[in-house]
């Protein structure tokens, strides 16, 4: 009797049909996946015929190292053996026959010219548009750009903007995300490329003036007249008034920015966690001694709290905007040096490899001629 993961996995690996197959580390996917090769071999089904896809040259090593080693273990164990073997992979049929044609698998899979296709989806994508680079409209001696020499290459673009024309992007950029990988997001730039180049102004994504003047609407430029006397009470007050007063005293009132009005949030708004989220501190902030003491200027504080709280998600929607807009500056002057230094050293990346392929085997004009070839016309 099969346990039902056992079982399930019989059924994933029945290659009549479809199967959608997630599952955690070391539990068994590398293992069903074999197995439908294995079934389809059982099938009569050609060698050259069957393509297996993964995504590392790990994952591929390890793939065909298993079934080799099934299909091997196979051709040497005796019948009662074998039976029991094909009978826990799913197939009940254990005449003469066809024991011997499994037996005859692995001389069939070794002898199998160019070998089993087991590959990663860029190396089949490479050999796909090298087998119709004229289709894929590629020079058939494009190289490969790895992982490796993609890094280096894209440091040494950065390098060159660091020096150039475009250092002001740069340091935008570096600005916008301090404390962000560096590194991380040039890759992600670099994986998500087609969407900076299609993509509409950040501030008009946002739906958003971008000369939207948030801080003329919460800073009245009354601010300097009742400020001193709220920091002067601060400062005398209990211990978590002193330190509102010291980071109330850091900021300039006088230009006031979007710096400033984040700074405010987080001194004049409850938290997320609150009963009401992110709404102000009227009735806490400050302490009630600190409150009575302010008098007549209490109340253009109070003010100021509410006019913060209402800002807040303009606020974030305004900063967002310019940091999707920094973003798209630096990414597209990148990304013009990138494919410029890729077509003078002919290289074609892993995004690329995949993208043309995609184009090969979907462009109405070339895509019926490509695949009646793939099939073996």
């Amino acid at each position: 009797m099969q346990d039902e993961a056992t079982a399930r996995q019989v059924r994933a690996s029945d290659p009549n049909s479809s199967t959608w197959l997630s599952a955690n580390a070391g539990s068994g996917k590398t293992r069903v996946l074999t197995d439908r090769v294995a079934r389809l071999l059982l099938q009569d089904v050609q060698p050259q015929r069957i393509l297996c896809l993964t995504y590392t040259k790990a994952a591929a090593s390890e793939m065909q190292n298993r079934l080799f080693k099934t299909l091997g273990q196979w051709a040497m164990k005796p019948d009662a053996d074998l039976r029991a073997a094909l009978a826990l992979l799913g197939h009940g049929d254990d005449d003469a026959q066809h024991l011997l044609r499994a037996r005859r698998l692995f001389a069939r899979a070794i002898e199998t010219p160019g070998g089993l296709r087991i590959q990663t989806i860029h190396s089949f994508c490479a050999t796909l548009l090298r087998r119709f680079p004229l289709e894929a409209g590629v020079s058939p001696r494009f190289g490969e750009l790895d992982d490796r020499t993609g890094r280096l290459l894209r440091r040494d673009i950065l390098e060159q903007m660091c020096i150039g024309p475009d250092a002001g992007k740069v340091a935008a950029v570096a600005q916008a995300f301090s404390g962000a990988d560096f590194g991380a997001l040039i890759e992600q730039i670099v994986v998500r490329r087609d969407g900076f180049r299609g993509m509409a102004d950040a501030f008009a994504l946002f739906g958003i003036d971008p000369d939207t003047d948030i801080s003329g609407q919460v800073f009245l430029g009354d601010e300097p007249a009742f400020m001193p006397s709220v920091l002067a009470t601060l400062a005398k007050g209990s211990a978590n008034d002193v330190k509102a007063y010291q980071r109330l005293a850091l900021l300039d009132f006088a230009r006031p920015g979007l710096g400033t009005l984040a700074e405010l949030e987080r001194l004049f708004l409850f938290g997320e966690d609150a009963k009401q989220p992110y709404a102000a501190k009227i009735s806490t902030f400050p302490t009630k001694a600190s409150q009575t003491a302010l008098g007549a200027d209490l109340l253009p504080l109070q003010a100021l709290m509410l006019r913060v709280e209402a800002a807040r998600t303009m606020r974030i929607t305004l900063q967002a905007a310019a940091k999707s807009a920094v973003l798209q500056d630096f990414a597209r002057a990148f990304l013009t040096l990138y494919e410029a230094q890729k077509a003078q050293r002919n290289w074609l990346d892993f995004v690329d490899l995949i993208a043309r392929a995609t184009q090969l085997v979907t462009d109405p004009s070339v895509a019926s001629w490509v695949l009646y070839k793939l099939d073996g016309g």
